[in-house]
């Protein structure tokens, strides 16, 4: 039975949903701009809720009351500060957008179903526009119906929101918000008091799509295999709506450097947008980066992610010839000396500030259940005896591999994977233990003891694996200050439960899956695809439990395609931005059919740097023979590629996982004993299926491997039968869930975040050791790495990725 503090809490996100909308209006008329006319635009984007700032919180600081709980970088009071400063001093009219991703991170998720904080931010900035990114619809449509109508009740949210290529397909709960006239619209024009007419479209890229498995049946129109409908949009705005400015809110992203990705292509194959507010890659641009696509440039800017970065871009608006140019741009960072440099004295915002407080106050008391069982020392009146309790001490820093620049194994990827394991595996250890166990796995009463918990109806079979997508991985935790319970849960806060009547339902509940030995392969090929930067670090799979060895021969030739398709990507984002020699080199590989590779071969005799690239494929001197081979290898690729550019099909993806799936050679296992994987591991079976734990997401994204990588990855509820987990029968899958509580006939979730508190402060005991180190340089994998990475990851390729990451690097540099 729930407490009435349990009740209260569910109230925080699950409410009615009623059928009000709400139509968008624009700003007052005002007369028609002429001349050159001067305009800022701020931008922020993938806040994922950071209210309280992206950095550790806990009640250590030494700082005042308001500032104690507030993390050195972000927050919504130093935006709001340095916000209403620009406006205050710019002289002109100022613009604020948003790129989507306001919620899903932090624990302000959970006001998302009465009051939610993100929006409340969005509408008291006053927001000129914003877009809608994946983790939106982490809730599923109706869960952001809910926010929607929560929020318009509580505060009358209006703040425009447009999402140009999103289609509800038949879906109920969103569409009163969803339309023309309404909160949602494709389209935006609003009249700034300088006469400017700014017309705003927004747009969820491919990669961002793809990873939002619970918008369904929403899904978002690929516009990168057809930018006519974007251009019509853009030309429409311009010509029939009389607007002076076109601004892009895109969730959709480009790599670090700002020369390459979704939003670059779209501004190469749309004229008419001046600036593109880039999102959803969490790449802060340090400047706006200019694309010209004929006589039109397109300026792109990106703040970044988690609220740690304000971008800046300045324009001089040419109404008379309908163009605008660059006059300058920034990307300020949210500290307290990033605001006292913009402006003397200039203090975070601190109504923003009590807003927060009054939201952790709330949660404080909210998340009483949790508390009380966790810290005996839980107060509902004091933010450091619950939300910000201290948990433990990390003797590193610790960041997710996501930021890396290698996707490297990780301290904190491991950490959260093994979290998922040992954490099921302690609860189901407890239960044996009731039944008589003595904790070793050679007592003698062991068989008849799992024989009696299993007609209990417990599966008594312990978990071999842990995963953990490095793309659920939201948070960081410093060394040497304690963390607190929000620093904790920040880590791996994504997610909502399906069944509404947990008490609590934030965060991907974990599920128990068996997998066969082929099936377990595949997600190590996986792993070892991600490791070469070959898919976004979402995809990266930390796993737990598991270790496996690599065939010397079959490596070299995973390699040998891995370097093409990684090479002819970074060859013709240079030849796209205007270099000559990756020019040349691309024109000689169109001619490789027909020549047998003459022309590459003497540009690569010429000195060519991307012809010789092509040519060696990660060998350092290969003989005749061997470049024989690269070039049927590079041919395949670039074949493949290009089908898939004209087609939008992924069949490359399926030729890169294929290779390195035949990479894989022995697989071996951790005893459950061994959470962090330190000591020996024993060759796993291969005629049996073995247990992994893995939250919801990535049990979900488990059956979308087969469009996005060709391999169909088949998890199985039981040890044997052919009954399968899939969203196609959700009620089967909730049926694995793993219950915190299993002696209970109802469920209580163990959520991804419940599994690494419990790791953290019991497993271990507080102390996130050395054996957990590790660095963003995977050069310095073997020597800065800790054990609890090393030993797990012996094969890690590491000579093979220097090569192929120096290559990359050559080329990136070179003319």
């Amino acid at each position: 039975m729930r407490t009435q503090s349990q009740l209260l809490f569910g109230g925080l996100l699950v409410a009615g949903l009623v059928g009000c909308s709400l139509s968008s209006s624009n700003y007052p008329a005002q007369p028609q701009a002429s001349g050159d006319v001067q305009l800022t635009i701020l931008q922020t984007t993938d806040l994922h809720h950071h209210a309280n700032g992206s950095d550790h919180v806990g009640a250590d600081s030494h700082l005042s009351t308001m500032d104690a709980y507030r993390g050195a970088e972000g927050s919504y009071a130093r935006i709001s500060a340095y916000v209403n400063q620009v406006r205050a001093s710019a002289g002109h009219s100022v613009v604020l957008v948003d790129s989507g991703d306001w919620t899903m991170g932090t624990l302000y998720d959970l006001t998302l179903g009465q009051q939610p904080l993100a929006l409340r931010f969005l509408e008291n900035m006053r927001y000129d526009c914003v877009t809608l990114g994946n983790h939106e619809f982490d809730y599923t449509p109706k869960g952001l119906a809910t926010m929607f109508q929560a929020a318009q009740a509580s505060f009358t949210f209006q703040t425009p929101i447009v999402a140009s290529n999103t289609n509800l397909n038949g879906n109920a709960d969103l569409a009163p918000y969803v339309g023309t006239g309404k909160l949602v619209q494709p389209t935006h024009v609003e009249v700034l008091a300088n006469g400017l007419r700014v017309g705003y479209i927004g747009l969820m890229g491919k990669a961002a799509s793809a990873t939002a498995p619970a918008a369904a049946p929403v899904s978002f129109t690929d516009f990168t295999l057809n930018y006519a409908p974007i251009q019509t949009l853009v030309n429409d705005l311009r010509t029939a709506q009389k607007c002076d400015v076109v601004i892009a809110l895109s969730h959709s992203g480009t790599d670090a450097t700002g020369n390459a990705g979704e939003d670059v292509d779209l501004a190469r194959h749309v004229t008419g947008i001046d600036v593109i507010a880039s999102g959803h890659m969490h790449n802060p641009l340090s400047a706006a980066h200019t694309v010209a696509n004929g006589g039109w440039n397109t300026q792109i800017i990106c703040a970044g992610a988690f609220g740690t970065n304000v971008a800046r871009i300045d324009l001089t608006v040419h109404v008379g010839a309908h163009t605008s140019s660059l006059a300058a741009s920034s990307n300020v960072a949210m500290t307290d000396a990033a605001l006292t440099a913009e402006h003397a004295g200039l203090l975070p915002d601190a109504s923003f500030d009590f807003l927060v407080r009054a939201n952790d106050q709330e949660l404080n008391g909210a998340l009483a259940p949790v508390f009380m069982e966790s810290f005996p020392d839980y107060d509902a009146a004091n933010l450091a005896k619950g939300i910000f309790h201290t948990v433990g001490l990390a003797s590193q820093d610790m960041v997710s591999n996501e930021r890396n620049p290698v996707l490297c194994p990780n301290g904190l990827g491991n950490l959260n994977a093994d979290a998922v394991r040992a954490t099921p595996n302690g609860i189901l250890t407890k239960v044996l233990m009731a039944f008589g166990w003595n904790g070793s796995a050679t007592d003698p009463n062991l068989p008849g003891i799992m024989a009696l918990v299993q007609n209990l109806g417990v599966d008594p079979t312990f978990y071999q694996g842990g995963l953990v997508a490095s793309g659920v991985i939201r948070g960081s935790l410093r060394a040497g200050v304690p963390l607190s319970f929000t620093d904790i849960y920040n880590v791996l806060p994504l997610g909502i439960t399906p069944d509404s009547t947990q008490a609590l339902p934030v965060g991907y509940p974990l599920v128990s899956a068996y997998l066969e030995m082929a099936d377990l392969k595949k997600l190590c090929a996986l792993q070892l695809v991600a490791q070469t930067n070959l898919v976004p670090s979402d995809y990266y799979l930390n796993l737990s439990g598991i270790k496996y060895d690599l065939k010397a021969a079959e490596s070299y030739t995973y390699f040998k395609y891995a370097s093409a398709a990684a090479i002819l990507k970074v060859t013709s984002q240079k030849a796209a931005q205007g270099s000559a020699p990756a020019g040349q080199a691309i024109q000689a590989l169109g001619s490789l059919g027909s020549d047998s590779g003459a022309a590459l071969l003497a540009a690569y005799a010429a000195g060519n740097p991307y012809a010789a690239a092509m040519v060696k494929l990660n060998d350092a001197a290969p003989g005749s023979a061997q470049i024989a081979a690269n070039l049927g290898v590079l041919g395949e690729v670039a074949l493949t590629a290009a089908t898939d550019a004209a087609t939008g099909a992924s069949n490359l993806n399926g030729l890169i996982v294929t290779k390195a799936l035949a990479a894989i050679d022995t697989l071996s296992g951790f005893a459950p004993s061994d959470p962090a994987c330190v000591g020996a591991a024993a060759p796993l079976a291969t005629t049996s299926r073995h247990r992994l734990a893995a939250d919801l997401y990535a049990v979900l994204m488990m059956g979308a491997a087969q469009a996005q990588f060709g391999q169909a990855i088949v998890a199985y509820r039981q040890p044997t039968g052919t009954a399968t987990l899939s969203a196609a029968d959700m009620t089967g899958l909730m049926a694995n869930r793993i219950n915190a509580d299993p002696t209970s006939q109802t469920v209580v979730e163990l959520k991804e975040w419940m599994a690494l508190l419990n790791y953290v402060g019991t497993g271990l005991g507080g102390h996130i050791s050395a054996a957990y180190a590790s660095t963003p340089v995977f050069t310095d994998f073997g020597t800065a790495f800790g054990p609890a990475i090393t030993t797990r990851n012996a094969s890690y390729p590491l000579a093979s990725i220097g090569q192929l990451m120096g290559t990359l690097q050559g080329l990136t540099t070179a003319p």
